[in-house]
């Protein structure tokens, strides 16, 4: 998953969650589910940090679960549905709200975990003709969230030092954040035209993101051959 193209990858994803959403079926919900955790293993996210993401995603089906079983319309699911002897249409409603929560998370957390940000801008500047404005926009966003963070943790320990205790939310605390962000986007914004990056002058890249073999191939599946056999089963 990480190999492939950002782009590439959003769309395929894409794709699934509408096939997902045309379908009435806690089956494929859970299958999709299942590849999901199955493709962030393979690419070695680490299995605490995923366990500690998935916490609130079971909590919210839990809930949809419930939601769906006590409040089901009768008559309005599938005859299969009949198949389970406790609850019957609720149960089965109960089961497709809680496995779409897992299905949507499944295979947002496969992208998020995933996808490098730099790779993300630049594919979707190449593939999806993204302006320059907002991909570099973007990157300097990134590239300032850690000094953001840093700036916090000083501010909050200078506030510690002289014995006082703010909230994290405290506007003593986002006051002085606010004022030096404000700073270094200016500051980032004048030394961004000063090395020539306009809006809309051409650029060469010095690391392309190209569309492979292996891109294709997931395109394929992802927008030809699910899609398709949702349809025919």
């Amino acid at each position: 998953m990480r190999s492939l193209n950002p782009a590439c990858k959003f769309l395929g994803l894409l794709v699934l969650t509408f096939v997902l959403a045309a379908r009435r079926d806690p089956v494929w919900n859970l299958v999709f589910f299942a590849l999901s955790a199955a493709a962030l293993l393979s690419a070695r996210v680490r299995v605490r940090t995923l366990l500690l993401l998935m916490l609130p995603v079971a909590l919210s089906a839990l809930g949809m679960f419930f939601t769906g079983y006590h409040f089901s319309a009768d008559g309005s699911m599938p005859v299969r549905a009949d198949a389970f002897l406790a609850g019957g249409s609720a149960l089965w409603n109960g089961l497709l709200q809680a496995s779409r929560v897992l299905a949507y998370a499944g295979l947002g957390l496969a992208f998020a975990l995933t996808t490098d940000r730099i790779r993300m801008v630049k594919s979707f500047q190449r593939q999806f003709h993204l302006p320059q404005v907002f991909a570099y926009g973007l990157l300097a966003a990134w590239g300032i969230f850690p000094h953001m963070a840093q700036e916090f943790k000083r501010t909050r320990a200078a506030f510690r030092a002289r014995g006082l205790h703010v909230l994290p939310v405290s506007p003593a605390l986002l006051a002085p954040l606010l004022v030096k962000s404000v700073r270094w986007s200016e500051e980032l914004a004048i030394a961004m035209e000063s090395k020539g990056f306009a809006a809309r002058e051409p650029r060469s890249e010095y690391a392309p993101e190209r569309i492979r073999g292996r891109d294709w191939a997931f395109l394929a599946v992802c927008c030809a051959a699910v899609p398709l056999t949702a349809v025919f089963l």
